[in-house]
């Protein structure tokens, strides 16, 4: 190591304080919000009993008993059951008596379409009656769960009186028969969802499905029929509007785009069903603008559904405006039962604001700031809490007892047929999105413990257990991820792409394993049957192919390389980060014939450094190394004798004036290319950098792994490895995402050593905040080797600022570890 290198590197290290064990990734203590969070699953039991009035009610009652049934076949993988379900078509109330009659049916042949969350609350009462023998257990339990229970045993009963005539051969699911007794056009027109009995909850959840698919074969028919779905669901919505919504005049609409909401006055005059037929119309609204960016590949199809998008806000903004104003009233102490407000109604609400502020948190602040000037929230913790309080969920709690645990299965909020979706964000939040980008407040005990509740519901649930997967994922249980996986296999042929999911990351265990044979495999039967990206799919089965060092795959692997580029796409009429990764690197190989640690590489894409364990890393570092000490060799000897010299502060960063005159690192960069020149390696720069940055990326990971003693030699390998591709980084031609994520890397372990001021003002730099393009980060080479990673890069270093922001926060506050919620089931007891 030069003697400059060695000086630079002790002097990093004496100028802060490391924490002798590493912060863990599995507790951290919730956010301090902003605004306080409202419970409105506190509302839903006061109209619990409430009498239907209107044959539309007693219509949607109905026809959410049997899409809630159906919603838990499909998250149980019982896919082929929920859609034949759907398929049959509404059970049509016609009149008092007749849809009497036919609740009574619907209530027997769906003795089962209470929710799964009922029929564990049952077996809970029972295991408690069993442990405490009896009598005194019912009346410690709250009245609302008691009349649940009570009530469940009422429909029992008349199921098991409806049912004793029945056939043996109509399933649970028998609204078919009723529906074709009820419909004057007959079965057989049921059959075709355009010309039988329309129902709004029944067109929205065919159409969420046939969404889903679209998503999971990314077939352009596929997306279509989706919007198609969409557009019927929101056409059947429509009709049960209230009419004054429909027909706002100019002045009104205008008002009401750039205020942000229609009123929560709006709304008081709605009886039930017109509520639902609000939220469904501003759902189906969303999804169906997210269908249309992805199949029209077109920035204007973007600026218009933004305009969609902003529509539909505002009747999610007035209908989250009304329930404020009833749980007012509610606190107030004045009677909520004219409101008319369900479990349904609370679950699509709040599932619907609380994405709006999480989703708009992740933009650049220029644009966040632009949304929030015409309505848009932007609260990510106060979007998290929002869901957390849906569900009574509390981060900080202690584990259930078993009666607390009852009582939560019997909640009548857990019926909503929005509720398993509420739970899903926040544990997708913390295992996907969090192992992308580095967030605050990642909490990994808090996402299993809501998992492992909807594993207990759906046990067989291919939704639920990926999430399980991916939680042992990204805790470094490498091989408990590959069982849960395979276990998750979906059977249902017509969901058999769902496996894909599964086989991408078991694929990517498998290379952060070092395991190049059953990389190789997975890659292949991804290119093979999935349509997801044929550019990434060829580009990895080229790469797990490259690293096997079959002699005999040489010729397949450069025919790969060569449709790479062929195969890339656009969404929204961008072209997709990775995919101009792999194409990039494609032409690398074609040109040269070779690619340096293409594995690890492509890993960075997907940040799996971050859940590699100890042991996997340091076979990663020694392989990594190899290859340095490989290129170090290389390296011309006159450039070896300048590594004496040291990189001044002014050297490590990269700018470029409007005049384009260079300044930093390019004041000596005619000397370092007159000496630089390696035969028959063009990239050799590139190469040497990427080396060094890998370097430095593992031994950073080894030295702060978490719950770790922190490892002061890893640290000075990181620093001295990011200190290299500083001083080379005039040499790269095209990857220049290394020196980018160097300086994203040294600024992170700033702040381990408590160095905020220091690590701020790198971030910004990266930012690039004089660069005149809005997005983007300050060109290399003036212009030249654009960045295939900046918007990566951008999203990791926007959330680095709000780590230092947090961090000073937590110093000032000792009260940030606040509950997140209040008026739970454990605080109402207190």
């Amino acid at each position: 190591m030069p003697p400059s290198v060695t000086a630079e590197k002790d002097e990093e290290l004496r100028r802060g304080d490391f924490p002798a064990y590493n912060a863990s990734r599995r507790r951290q203590p919730p956010p301090k919000l902003k605004k306080p969070v409202p419970h409105y699953r506190h509302l839903v039991r006061w109209n619990k009993n409430h009498v239907p009035e209107s044959i539309e009610e007693r219509q949607m009652n109905q026809d959410l008993n049997i899409l809630r049934h159906a919603l838990d076949l499909f998250l149980n993988s019982r896919m082929a059951e929920s859609e034949e379900i759907l398929a049959r078509g509404p059970v049509l109330v016609n009149g008092k008596d007749d849809g009497e009659k036919q609740g009574h049916a619907a209530q027997g042949s769906t003795s089962s379409t209470s929710s799964a969350a009922s029929q564990k609350a049952k077996e809970a009462l029972a295991r408690l009656r069993e442990q405490k023998e009896g009598s005194s257990d019912l009346q410690q339990l709250p009245n609302d769960f008691k009349e649940s229970l009570t009530l469940d045993k009422t429909k029992e009963d008349a199921a098991s009186t409806t049912s004793s005539g029945r056939s043996q051969k109509e399933g649970p699911s028998a609204p078919s028969s009723a529906s074709s007794a009820s419909s004057s056009k007959g079965s057989s027109s049921n059959k075709k969802d355009d010309k039988g009995p329309s129902s709004m909850y029944y067109d929205l959840g065919k159409a969420i499905i046939q969404g889903l698919r679209a998503l999971v074969t990314f077939d352009p028919e596929q997306i279509e029929l989706g919007m198609k779905a969409f557009e019927r669901a929101i056409k059947t919505a429509d009709k049960q509007r209230k009419g004054t919504m429909i027909g706002l005049g100019s002045v009104k609409a205008v008002g009401s785009f750039v205020v942000g909401t229609i009123g929560a006055g709006s709304f008081r005059g709605m009886n039930r069903v017109q509520k639902h037929a609000e939220l469904i119309y501003a759902e189906a609204t969303i999804l169906r603008s997210l269908l249309s960016v992805l199949y029209h590949l077109d920035v204007w199809m973007v600026i218009e559904e933004c305009i969609n998008l902003r529509h539909a806000f505002t009747i999610i903004q007035g209908l989250k405006s009304f329930m404020d104003s009833v749980e007012s009233e509610l606190r107030a102490g004045k009677s909520i039962d004219h409101h008319q407000i369900d479990e349904h109604l609370v679950s699509g609400v709040t599932l619907s604001y609380s994405l709006y502020n999480i989703i708009i948190s992740f933009m650049p602040d220029i644009i966040v700031k632009m949304l929030q000037f015409i309505g848009f929230p932007s609260d990510r913790d106060w979007g998290m809490a929002m869901l957390a309080a849906c569900g009574d969920w509390d981060p900080m709690a202690s584990p259930e007892t078993p009666q607390e645990h009852a009582e939560r299965l019997a909640s009548s909020a857990n019926d909503g047929v929005r509720r398993q979706f509420c739970d899903m964000v926040p544990v997708i939040f913390q295992v996907i999105v969090g192992s992308f980008i580095p967030l605050n407040h990642v909490d990994l005990n808090y996402a299993q413990m809501i998992n492992d509740y909807n594993l207990e519901l759906y046990p067989d649930s291919p939704f639920f257990l990926f999430l399980k997967g991916r939680h042992l994922q990204v805790t470094s249980k490498l091989d408990e991820a590959i069982t849960t996986y395979n276990s998750a296999e979906v059977h249902e042929p017509s969901w058999l792409q769902l496996n894909h999911i599964f086989v991408f990351e078991s694929m990517m265990i498998a290379m952060m394993k070092g395991d190049h044979d059953s990389a190789c495999e997975k890659s292949r039967q991804l290119l093979k049957e999935s349509r997801w990206s044929k550019c990434a799919f060829r580009y990895l089965v080229a790469i797990t192919g490259y690293e096997r060092g079959d002699s005999s795959e040489k010729k397949k692997i450069g025919t790969l390389m060569g449709k790479v580029e062929d195969g890339m796409q656009k969404v929204a009429g961008m072209n997709l980060f990775f995919e101009t990764f792999c194409a990039r690197k494609s032409k690398r190989y074609l040109k040269e014939g070779r690619l340096l640690l293409p594995n690890y590489d492509f890993m960075l894409l997907w940040n799996t450094f971050d859940m590699m364990p100890p042991k996997v890393l340091l076979m990663a570092l020694d392989n990594i190394s190899a290859e340095v000490r490989r290129l170090q060799e290389l390296l011309p000897r006159k450039l070896l004798e300048r590594e004496n010299e040291p990189l001044a502060a002014k050297d490590q960063t990269i700018e470029a004036s409007t005049g384009g005159v260079l300044s930093g690192l390019w004041s000596s960069k005619n000397p370092l290319q007159k000496d630089s020149k390696v035969a028959d390696y063009e990239n050799f720069y590139d190469d040497y950098c990427l080396a060094f940055f890998l370097q430095g990326l593992v031994a950073y990971h080894i030295a702060f792994f978490p719950e770790d003693a922190f490892n002061s030699k890893m640290c000075e390998l990181a620093l001295e490895s990011f200190q290299t591709v500083f001083r080379y980084a005039p040499l790269i031609n095209d990857d220049t995402y290394t020196y980018y994520f160097s300086h994203y890397y040294k600024a992170k372990i700033w702040i381990h050593q408590g160095r905020l001021d220091e690590a701020q003002a790198r971030f910004k730099y990266l930012l690039g905040l004089t660069n005149t393009n809005l997005m983007g980060l300050p060109a290399l080479v003036g212009g030249k080797g654009k960045n295939s990673l900046e918007l990566f890069v951008l999203m990791r270093v926007h959330s680095g600022l709000i780590e230092i922001e947090t961090t000073r926060a937590a110093a000032g506050d000792s009260d940030s570890a606040q509950s997140i919620r209040s008026g739970s089931i454990r605080s109402a007891k207190n």
